[in-house]
């Protein structure tokens, strides 16, 4: 396994970059997932526009305004949070701890937790606000070359494939909050534990990440702003909702490489013959290097700091789900030239990804409620449902239309 770039291209190329260790390998995936939906989503909606099914939409703005504070503030606040976490990786001289428990063993770098660094109270405040004074200035100087005597309103034309930077905006906020906040409360004692004492630091809540609560927070977060910017919310859902399946394969990919603790149950079953033509690690694999460092110790291993593999082989779940989900992805991608009726598109999307989960979910580890169901599971129901009412609706009310039309 490999947690980060540093460890990759140190396993794979024999190459000691210190520098990447900055750079999770579920975090890097996780972008490069976001890139690939967008690069999909803008291809469709591009199609979409091009029959008609959607149109660009124009925003009057003014022009030669004097610089808004508000702007200057979280211009400032942006450059203090460079300053306060990404200087002390240069220097780790002057940093203050603000609250969290987060310390440095003898000999460490923060390159070496750098994920527990910057979810921990700890930084250079001094470099924090040279850096926000120095954005702010930069923000104020340039708002200023274009001021103007009298400002002048301009209309602009936003063509559909346009909305895609905010969405996919949207799409990262709400996908990392989400997936952090459903994470926690699969773990509710997490947050009593902070509550009661709040020294442990915001970090203390973090119990890794859930991928349904990222989806449904971004998922409520486009809808709100498709909506806010008047924008037909059904054609919008269809174009993007099934490339998230994608997305979310590709994301898969990074938990595998990184072994980051979403791998399946014990299997300890000698690999069936009809799959011998498959590599080993297919069936069941013990995840050695993993980030978690969850196991048994491993000998002679390649990296130090992560030197730890599973006592007993698991199922590989994260690469069932790769294939799944391009599987279904490409599936429901063929069919969108063929399904004119609205939301029929993403009602399948919502289903599929509900049967996905639901099944794999049977082979994976997790914390179970009260109904002897994961959290997933719940979820994986309620999207069965939703989806097939969503596809049962969707093509009655189309179907009732077209009668009408006749």
């Amino acid at each position: 396994m490999y947690p980060t770039l540093y460890h990759f291209f140190y396993g794979i190329f024999g190459l000691e970059i210190p520098f990447l260790k900055i750079i999770p390998m579920l975090g890097f995936w996780i972008g490069v997932a976001f890139l690939a939906a967008n690069w999909f989503s803008a291809r469709e909606l591009k199609r979409r526009e091009g029959l008609g099914l959607i149109k660009s939409t124009f925003k009057t703005i003014t022009v030669g305004k004097p610089a808004n504070p508000i702007e200057l503030f979280f211009n400032g606040l942006y450059g203090f949070f460079i300053g306060f976490k990404l200087f002390p990786i240069l220097s780790q001289s002057g940093m203050v701890k603000l609250f969290g428990d987060f310390e440095l063993k003898p000999g460490e770098s923060i390159t070496d937790d750098f994920v527990g660094f910057l979810l921990s109270g700890t930084g250079n405040v001094v470099a924090g606000l040279v850096v926000a004074a120095i954005m702010m200035y930069w923000k104020y100087r340039e708002v200023n070359k274009e001021k103007l005597e009298n400002p002048i309103e301009k209309e602009i034309e936003i063509r559909p494939h346009e909305q895609m930077g905010n969405v996919t905006l949207i799409g990262i906020l709400g996908g990392i909050g989400g997936a952090v906040l459903f994470a926690t409360l699969e773990k509710p004692w997490l947050i009593t534990e902070y509550i009661s004492n709040p020294s442990l630091g915001i970090g203390h809540l973090y119990n890794g990440l859930t991928v349904y609560g990222g989806v449904i927070l971004s998922v409520i977060g486009c809808v709100y702003y498709f909506w806010k910017q008047k924008l037909p919310i059904t054609q919008y859902l269809d174009a993007i909702g099934p490339t998230v399946l994608f997305a979310y394969g590709v994301g898969r990919i990074g938990c595998q490489l990184a072994g980051d603790g979403d791998w399946g149950i014990d299997n300890l079953a000698p690999q069936p013959d009809f799959l011998a033509f498959l590599p080993d690690w297919i069936w069941a694999y013990d995840y050695p290097n993993n980030i978690n460092n969850e196991g048994i110790i491993m000998e002679n291993s390649l990296f130090p700091d992560y030197n730890h593999k599973l006592e007993n082989p698991v199922y590989p779940t994260p690469i069932y789900e790769m294939i799944m989900c391009f599987g279904l992805f490409a599936f429901i991608w063929s069919l969108r030239k063929k399904l004119t009726a609205p939301m029929m598109m993403f009602s399948i999307y919502v289903l599929v990804t509900g049967i996905e989960r639901l099944l794999i979910e049977r082979i994976r580890i997790n914390t179970e409620y009260g109904s002897g169901l994961s959290q997933a599971e719940e979820i994986s129901i309620g999207l069965i449902i939703l989806g097939a009412f969503g596809l049962f609706y969707f093509w009655k009310k189309h179907r009732n239309k077209e009668v009408i039309k006749e």
